[in-house]
């Protein structure tokens, strides 16, 4: 089995965890979360095409999960996209200190390495709502519209993962902006060594952050 269809059966696999979850009806932001993140540190990298294909997934099952909710299947849909949201912040955050602890090593990563991974950092809100907006056209009316009318209210309200995102380019673009004195420029090959570096470190540690969470849960659960 390859990569690529390695991940294609654990997207599938997180499909159809969402759909249970939003069925039963309990604890589905944090089931929601746990099932993204879960599905987000397959490989132990993390990059753009992999998490719009795992958002996608996650939330095709969340949609599929409420077809006999009746009336309950807007909070439902509102609590897995609020899964996924957090899901997403938590990976920002782990972005966040991969490029960190890249610029560290300016010289080894090269600025515009750095900057283009603050650029995929910064559409994580778009490509969040965007992928809700997509799901919804395959979706029955009622998921449709309740998907529709969450992902407007959410673009007008922000997001956790687009607050996340932004806040940390502005840390780091000023982290950067002292780090940088010679202009280092890579090539193609270079570029996508650092990109696969620099996925792999976040990858790492969003795996810390989401064994925090879990033992979270577990606590909150037993108490």
């Amino acid at each position: 089995m390859n990569d690529q269809t390695k991940q294609e059966d654990l997207n599938r696999k997180a499909e159809t965890a969402t759909r249970a979850a939003v069925e039963e009806g309990e604890h589905i932001l944090e089931t929601v979360r746990d099932i993204t993140l879960k599905a987000l540190l397959s490989d132990g990298h993390l990059e753009a095409q992999k998490m719009r294909e795992v958002v996608q997934a996650v939330l095709q099952g969340a949609s599929a999960g409420t077809k006999e909710k009746g009336t309950q299947a807007r909070q439902s849909l509102r609590e897995a996209m609020a899964g996924v949201d957090e899901a997403l912040e938590k990976s920002a955050e782990a972005s966040k200190l991969a490029i960190e602890e890249a610029a560290g090593r300016i010289k080894d990563f090269g600025s515009q390495d750095l900057k283009q991974a603050l650029d995929d950092l910064l559409i994580l809100e778009d490509m969040f709502l965007d992928t809700v907006k997509s799901v919804a056209k395959a979706s029955d009316d009622t998921a449709r519209a309740s998907l529709n009318d969450l992902a407007q209210h959410a673009r007008n309200s922000g997001t956790m993962v687009g607050r996340a995102a932004t806040k940390a380019a502005e840390t780091l673009s000023r982290q950067l902006e002292k780090s940088v004195r010679d202009r280092v420029t890579t090539g193609t090959d270079t570029a996508l060594k650092v990109g696969a570096q620099l996925s792999q470190a976040a990858a790492g540690f969003l795996e810390g952050i989401a064994e925090t969470l879990q033992k979270a849960g577990s606590n909150k659960k037993k108490q």
